[in-house]
């Protein structure tokens, strides 16, 4: 499946961009500063792991339809093939970005399945702020890693010493592991756990009777407590993460409106275009079209 990013994070694109561009290849790049062009507001899916030092500001993000506000210093840790969604970041912020490709991302976390590894760690948290005491060890890392690229040419183990470097930033930052804060009341539990139920199914269950009979409740009840926790109802939840991941498989991938209605289990294209155009006010054929022109849709609603 062909796919078209909404930022191209290769190498000769990147080269583009950035005057100072230190690298082992298309393996493993550093760039700092990367502009953010205003149609990266829309939901897309990422194609390589990036790893965002932000040095300064704030912003608003969603990975995986979960959302985080966070305020530099920071790291923010993508992986690939992971749902994201820019909302707002005040002022463009300094970052040094790291990109990585698939084999290098694999060197770095070879055991996806262990629960208790970095890779569980950074799928369950992929926002990573930064105590005062820890930034030392950041600017250091970044300067060490810098330097290593730089001279990595003819070095066959500069791959495998920068991803030993990165591994263990992280592994020396101890809040990286964290637990879930508890549930401070019955609406909380409730909102979690409707909360994880829906990241779970969404593609394929839309209805409110699912995740009541999931969760032993009836629908008014949870329809009662969603809304009472979080300010919005069941349905406004469901609606927003089915056009997330609908705009996000439009805009990053050759899929056709057609195909995109089957991979989020509608009984055919009409249905998912009705469903569309009453969540987003443009049809998912309008919308693929002004993603490929990359033009911002926030601006075009004003």
């Amino acid at each position: 499946m062909k796919k078209h990013a909404p930022l191209d994070l290769s190498h000769p694109a990147l080269k583009q961009l950035a005057i100072d561009l230190p690298s082992i290849g298309d393996e493993l790049m550093m760039v700092d500063n990367l502009p953010i062009p205003p149609y990266m507001h829309e939901p897309f899916i990422t194609h390589r792991a990036v790893a965002v030092f932000f040095h300064e500001g704030a912003y608003d993000i969603s990975v995986q339809m979960r959302r985080y506000h966070v305020e530099s210093p920071c790291v923010l840790v993508l992986l690939d093939n992971q749902t994201v969604q820019l909302h707002s970041v005040d002022p463009q912020p300094k970052a040094t970005c790291i990109v990585l490709s698939q084999r290098a991302i694999e060197g770095l976390l070879p055991n996806r399945v262990d629960s208790q590894g970095l890779y569980r760690s950074i799928l369950d948290y992929p926002v990573l702020p930064l105590r005062p005491e820890y930034l030392p060890i950041k600017d250091h890392t970044l300067a060490l890693l810098r330097q290593i690229l730089r001279l990595s040419e003819g070095n066959p183990n500069s791959l495998e010493a920068a991803q030993n470097l990165i591994r263990t930033f992280f592994f020396s930052v101890p809040q990286f592991k964290k637990t879930p804060p508890a549930a401070k009341s019955h609406r909380d539990e409730v909102l979690f756990d409707f909360l994880d139920l829906l990241h779970e199914h969404f593609r394929r269950q839309r209805n409110t009777d699912f995740y009541a009979d999931c969760l032993c409740l009836s629908p008014k009840h949870l329809s009662r407590v969603v809304k009472q926790a979080s300010g919005r109802t069941v349905h406004d939840w469901i609606d927003e993460y089915v056009t997330t991941e609908a705009k996000a498989l439009l805009r990053s991938t050759d899929l056709t409106v057609s195909q995109v209605a089957d991979a989020l289990c509608f009984a055919s294209q009409p249905l998912f275009t009705k469903y569309f155009q009453r969540t987003t006010g443009f049809s998912p054929s309008h919308f693929k079209r002004m993603m490929e022109g990359g033009v911002s849709l926030r601006n075009k609603r004003k």
